[in-house]
């Protein structure tokens, strides 16, 4: 009892950390249309805006707008794109005010956060004991990635959950030998994959488990000379289909008062604007025909598919641009976004592990290989935008370090490496707090320094915007400033007096400008990457005049940097 009730207390710590940055986080780039798609999903039942990602966490999401008052995206029926409702104007001409409809659209998916760290603790604590469970809560309930994604409405944190919560499950279904757990597995591997593509890597990591059950069942049977019962089958298939059933449940109900029409003509303008092959879209259209939901799913992974082969954008690491990815990113992004703490956790475990304390059975291999797997298949991607992509391998990589920790360790050692790095952790993220977005850990030299290495989801995804409304008002320099924005927010509802640059503006003015980091990396680039040369040039030139003219003056966060632009000299 004592140790639940510990769990949950640091499971709801970590959560009041969460609603303490949104509370200040302006909406990051991506939220403004996720928040659009899951009013539109849950008030309308259509499914015309976001189909490149799946619709469960939008589902909860959406409900949760509905029970606050929100309205439905304006989208008339027969849909057009041009005379649809865009998200800017939906998420700051709303019923409710913007931090209000944010605030409700972000609070489902702190509770992900929070179901993460207490089903994390309930693994170790059923594998390692009590202490072990409790310690894990510590670590991961301030782990600052995790603390950043939870207040945003994404699929990351859901994916995070879905990963560690299905393999579990999986594992708890292999050594109870019961059609009940693989049938519960089943349901989590279905909600995984209506929480975010990538989730679709558990079907072969789910199979093998399957096939570890089998091989098992046929050794013991030949061992005791009777035909093997193939229970570890018979669950994947129970597991495979309860999985479908969630899953396109889930998008049953988002489009639920969808004709199969309208459906086919959503797909069709999302691939196109993906720029997906006709043979590709022929195909999807062909599934959207004998199902929608079958239609939609597949449309989200054609066109992540095509957005892998072409680049979905311009990707920054360590002072190198490509459209094309670079293999190292995400270990790189591990290695200078994680803290301290958890890294020192790794690598005591890594250490005994390579001494050989420790004898990997099948619970350590399931915690280690998927992690390994996704950073080689992140290795191959050409979108490199953020660590959030690998959210998955924290509670992962952190349940199988306290597992070998305890096994390898006297209980006191165990305790006391654990106790140590959560310590440090938990100072390095109140260190940082309530910018947990901008994290990067002091060897990579603190966010201060995090736009030297990446950008981004990593650094800069428009989350300060309300700041520099704040202190462009206590310094006095509202209507003074000049304000080039990268994010979701809405500069004119955030800073009304202040001047909003165009990017097809000729000249540069001299005066106060406060500057994206994102815009100062890769804002000339990203924009020509999305076919708009007249903007580039327009970033370009803001750019050169701040490089060679401007004088920082302040920072907001660590996303927003204040310049005082001089004259061009003639």
């Amino acid at each position: 009892m004592k140790s639940s009730f510990a769990v949950l207390f640091l499971a709801a710590c970590g959560v009041a950390l969460v609603f303490d940055h949104t509370r200040l986080d302006s909406p990051t780039m991506d939220e403004p249309i996720h928040t659009l798609a899951a009013a539109e999903y849950a008030i309308s039942g259509t499914y015309y805006a976001n189909l490149e990602h799946p619709p469960l966490v939008k589902l909860l999401s959406g409900f949760a707008l509905r029970a606050a008052g929100a309205r439905a995206p304006k989208m008339d029926v027969p849909f057009f794109m041009a005379s649809a409702e865009q998200p800017r104007p939906f998420s700051f001409h709303s019923p409710l005010a913007p931090e209000k409809l944010f605030g409700v659209a972000r609070a489902p998916v702190a509770a992900l956060f929070f179901l993460l760290v207490v089903s994390a603790a309930w693994a170790v604590r059923a594998w390692a004991g009590d202490l072990a469970g409790i310690l894990t809560a510590a670590v991961l309930a301030f782990e600052p990635n995790l603390l950043a994604h939870a207040g945003v409405l994404h699929t990351d944190l859901a994916a995070s959950l879905g990963f560690f919560v299905t393999l579990v499950l999986g594992l708890r279904a292999l050594e109870r030998r019961s059609l009940r757990w693989w049938a519960v597995a089943g349901a989590a591997l279905g909600a995984s994959l209506a929480a975010k593509f990538s989730c679709v890597l558990l079907v072969p990591m789910l199979a093998i488990l399957a096939l570890v059950g089998l091989f098992r069942e046929r050794r013991e049977a030949s061992r005791e000379g009777r035909p093997p019962d193939l229970l570890a089958l018979r669950g994947l298939l129970l597991a495979g289909a309860v999985s479908l059933v969630v899953l396109f449940g889930s998008y049953a109900v988002a489009m639920r008062h969808m004709g199969g029409p309208e459906a086919a003509k959503a797909v069709r303008i999302f691939l196109g604007s993906r720029q997906a092959p006709v043979e590709t879209v022929d195909r999807v259209l062909a599934i959207s025909r004998l199902s929608k939901q079958a239609g939609h799913y597949a449309a989200g992974l054609a066109g992540i598919a095509v957005q892998n082969r072409t680049g979905g954008g311009v990707n920054y690491l360590h002072g190198r641009l490509s459209v094309d990815g670079f293999w190292e990113y995400f270990f790189v992004a591990f290695a200078v976004k994680s803290s301290l703490g958890f890294l020192a956790i790794l690598v005591v475990a890594c250490g005994l592990g390579a001494l050989r304390r420790v004898r990997p059975d099948l619970v350590l291999l399931t915690l280690v290989l998927p992690p390994a797997y996704l950073f080689l298949t992140g290795m191959a991607t050409s979108y490199n935008i953020g660590i959030r992509h690998m959210l998955p391998v924290y509670p992962l990589l952190l349940a199988a370090a306290v597992l070998v920790l305890f096994r390898a360790l006297p209980a006191r050692a165990a305790v006391a490496v654990l106790v140590a790095g959560a310590a440090l952790q938990l100072a390095e993220t109140l260190r940082v707090h309530p910018h947990e977005i901008s994290f990067f850990n002091e060897a990579a030299g603190g966010p201060a320094n995090g736009a030297a290495w990446l950008n981004d989801s990593n650094l800069d995804w428009g989350q300060d915007l309300g700041r520099l409304g704040r202190r462009l008002r206590e310094r006095g320099d509202e209507e003074r400033a000049a304000i080039a924005y990268f994010g979701g927010g809405d500069v004119p509802y955030y800073t009304p007096k202040a001047t909003v640059f165009t990017p097809a503006d000729k000249s540069i003015r001299p005066g106060l400008w406060a500057v994206s980091s994102f815009l100062m990396c890769c804002g000339p680039e990203a924009t020509a990457f999305h076919g708009d040369p007249v903007g580039a040039a327009g970033l370009a030139r803001l750019r050169q005049a701040v490089s060679a003219r401007g004088t920082p003056v302040d920072r907001v966060g660590y996303s927003i940097v204040l310049y005082d632009l001089e004259e061009l000299k003639r």
